[in-house]
């Protein structure tokens, strides 16, 4: 019979280590994929328009808690013989996931592919559902696009659309000013702009060195002492009459520190008041007339009967209302006037024939 070979000590120990490292190494991989080591797990499905970036055993989360990982991802089929692909479902994407979460992921599920920051990592995002059934084992949660990247990509897009307009733009703009198109391109290549400033900055300095010289309103302003002393002597008047107020002299000085100017009109306000106060109290003729309504009656009866009276003036049967409004009594005295005026010429020509004197004997 052979014998039997024994097992050292040495080479269990081997053998035992080798174990022990292979189930580190596998414990690492879940850990690292994130898959759970435990649990018991049930398969889902989605469907997706592409899946750049993702990679068997990416995490699965279902509002940000991991709840399994992916675990195939293969070409979608056509859903019928002679039917072709649809495009957002190019893709399908098999998930591995938790039977703790089954009651959160419904058919009002939506499953999506985000990416971690900017160019990070991406990973399936199912959002959880509050309504519906619980999707079996093998179900479909129905897939989404993803949109922020979506957005991102296409306002990308036009971005660098817009740059390259404005870019063509900015050197249009700056070929426009080499040439001296515009005023803006005339300010920058033509040198009349150069000569008018030089001119106007040489006759600012001559200005400046006129004024410094005196010679000018605004030299003499600068260098003379003239105006100096009539301020200096406006001053030294004005410090005399307020000298003058301060002691009491003349008509402004008495009215600042006159006690008596402030009685005489506290003296009159108090009067002013009572007499006010006697009108509102209806005294005397101010006070009826303010306060006493039979005036205002009596101007009004008055009005009333002017009124009358102009009415029967205009509209009555009598000679005056005739003489108002029937235009005879005009062109009578009008005519009237021409006679008399002819007369007093004709008189005037020949006073003879008008003005006789005879005298009588007896």
């Amino acid at each position: 019979m052979p014998q039997r070979r024994q097992v050292t000590w040495a080479q269990l120990r081997v053998g035992l280590l080798t174990l022990i490292g292979l189930f580190l190494i596998m414990v690492g991989i879940f850990y690292v994929t994130g898959t759970p080591i435990w649990g018991a797990k049930y398969q889902l499905r989605t469907y997706l328009p592409e899946v750049e970036g993702l990679t068997i055993g990416a995490p699965v989360r279902v509002d940000g808690v991991e709840v399994g990982n992916v675990d195939s991802i293969r070409i979608a089929p056509p859903a019928g013989p002679g039917e072709k692909a649809d495009r957002s479902r190019n893709v399908e994407v098999t998930m591995r996931v938790d039977k703790r979460f089954k009651d959160n992921i419904t058919t009002e599920s939506r499953a999506s592919l985000v990416t971690e920051g900017f160019i990070g990592t991406r990973y399936v995002s199912i959002s959880r559902g509050f309504a519906g059934a619980s999707i079996p084992a093998q179900g479909e949660v129905t897939g989404e696009e993803e949109v922020a990247m979506k957005d991102v990509v296409e306002r990308g897009a036009d971005l660098v659309e817009n740059l390259g307009a404005l870019s063509k733009d900015v050197q249009g703009l700056v070929a426009g000013l080499k040439k001296g198109q515009g005023s803006l391109g005339k300010l920058l290549t033509d040198d009349e702009l150069y000569n008018h400033m030089n001119a106007s900055v040489t006759r600012l300095d001559q200005m400046m060195d006129t004024t410094q010289a005196g010679k000018n309103s605004l030299g003499k302003l600068f260098a003379s002492d003239e105006m100096y002393n009539r301020i200096n002597s406006m001053l030294d008047r004005v410090d005399n009459v307020l000298a003058e107020i301060q002691q009491q002299k003349g008509t402004l000085g008495k009215l600042v520190y006159d006690p008596s100017v402030y009685d005489n009109t506290k003296e009159f306000v108090d009067k002013a008041n009572a007499f006010l106060a006697d009108v509102r109290a209806g005294k005397g003729t101010l006070g009826k007339l303010s306060t006493d309504d039979k005036l205002y009656e009596n101007l009004r009866d008055s009005a009333e009967s002017l009124r009358q009276a102009t009415e029967k003036l205009s509209n009555g049967p009598g000679s005056l209302a005739k003489a108002v409004n029937d235009p005879q009594l005009y062109d009578n005295l009008t005519g009237l006037t021409g006679d008399l005026r002819l007369l007093v010429a004709d008189i005037r020509k020949d006073p003879k024939k008008y003005l006789r004197i005879k005298f009588t004997l007896f």
